[in-house]
């Protein structure tokens, strides 16, 4: 038999061919001047056309909201950061932080500065423990299609997180995490939807030499909502609990393929309204292949609840599936293109101003491709087109939107 340490180095390298062959045909824009190069400032600029910018269902729609039927603008934005990437013998830190400004041709109310910052340090202690430490944040103008505000509706993100990985043994790994998110709206009228999440989550992963992975998860998540929400003539408060039973595989069933799958069992409670919960089936089922060299493909499938895009106590079933493809014809040429189908089915919640009436029933479909022009490892040109389609049961929630970007980057 080969002793441990060997068949723990044969795993890694195992991973490591592996993933190297998947990320290199999958991954989006990897900007690098000079792999070396520790600090990198870059600049970015993207022209936007959308013709349903606003994301309403007519042109009546936007006479009645803004006095005008006109639903398409241009925007421009202009963005400026820096990167810093190093790695101090087997500590590895990164930090990225940008700053943007958006512009509207027609809509000019929309005018806004945007912040983003990521930080992380993944360490190492000794041979056995390993994790990541890191805080993101983002400060931006709330999508349309999140909430139909017509206002300035800048909205704050952070996330403070940590991880552990503890190898037990060369074929076993605990892992435990925990991270806090907090989400705010500039806005009075949208404090109702501003809360906190705090996730705690402890799994135990069995690796063999394959370099494939099994294991089981648990994860509690709070939310609390500070503000309670105007329901009719009373109030009700969003904070809600949520747990998390699941089982998860990563299966590397050849040198181009790898299937990973995450499922079992959720169970979400309202504090403020028992019958205002969920429990059932939850899973995701992710599919890579790197069909050639040139080519690759991700498929998704997935059965998941989630907030009212992600950002708000109401859930919703969602079903879908999404195919990803991406060809590389040359060293300087890349094609990106995504279809995406989702079911939503807004069941189990209590009625929210303004965000989601119980009986909500929404078929999203989306459709984008996107070429990407890298004359230098400096300077990157992306051009993408998009097609966007909700079609709800409640009709002032459906839109279509088609649109196309240009962008440009360079890096120092």
């Amino acid at each position: 038999m080969m002793p441990r340490q060997f068949r723990n180095s044969s795993k890694r390298k195992t991973r490591v061919q592996v993933c190297a062959l998947l990320v290199s045909v999958t991954c989006p824009l990897a900007y690098a001047a000079d792999p070396g190069q520790v600090v990198v400032p870059y600049v970015q600029y993207t022209y936007l056309h959308d013709d349903n910018l606003l994301r309403l269902n007519s042109p009546e729609a936007a006479q009645a909201a803004l006095g005008s039927s006109k639903l398409s603008d241009n925007v421009q934005s202009r963005l400026a950061g820096i990167r810093i990437d190093k790695n101090l013998s087997r500590q590895h830190i990164y930090l990225d932080a940008s700053a943007t400004k958006n512009t509207f041709d027609y809509f000019r109310q929309f005018d806004n500065d945007a912040r983003d910052l990521k930080a992380d340090w993944g360490w190492a202690l000794g041979e056995r423990f390993s994790g990541n430490v890191g805080y993101v944040y983002s400060r931006s103008l709330t999508p349309f299609q999140n909430y139909r505000v017509l206002d300035l509706n800048i909205r704050t993100m952070s996330t403070k997180y940590a991880n552990l990985a503890w190898q037990l043994h060369p074929d076993w790994t605990l892992r435990v995490q925990a991270s806090r998110f907090g989400l705010a709206y500039d806005l009075s009228t949208q404090k109702a939807n501003s809360f906190t999440q705090n996730l705690a989550e402890v799994g135990l992963d069995y690796n063999p030499a394959s370099g494939s992975i099994a294991g089981v998860q648990v994860r509690k998540t709070t939310g609390n909502y500070p503000y309670d929400s105007v329901v009719s003539t009373g109030t009700i408060n969003n904070s809600f609990s949520q747990e998390d039973y699941k089982a998860k595989i990563v299966w590397l069933y050849s040198g181009k393929t790898k299937l990973q799958f995450l499922g079992g069992i959720t169970q979400r409670e309202r504090n403020s309204a028992a019958d205002a919960g969920y429990r059932g089936f939850n899973a995701r089922l992710i599919a890579d292949w790197a069909a050639t060299g040139k080519t690759s493909f991700k498929a998704n499938l997935w059965r998941e609840i989630g907030g009212v895009n992600d950002v708000d106590a109401n859930f919703a079933l969602t079903n879908g599936v999404s195919v990803a493809t991406t060809y590389l014809p040359t060293a300087k040429l890349r094609v990106d293109g995504l279809i995406d189908y989702e079911k939503r089915n807004y069941n189990g919640a209590s009625i929210v101003t303004g965000v989601t009436p119980t009986n909500r029933r929404d078929n999203y479909e989306k459709a984008s491709l996107s070429l990407t022009y890298s004359p230098t490892t400096s300077l990157s040109l992306m051009l993408s087109i998009y097609r966007e389609n909700l079609q709800s049961n409640i009709n002032t929630f459906s839109y279509l939107s088609n649109g196309i970007s240009l962008t440009s980057r360079y890096e120092f």
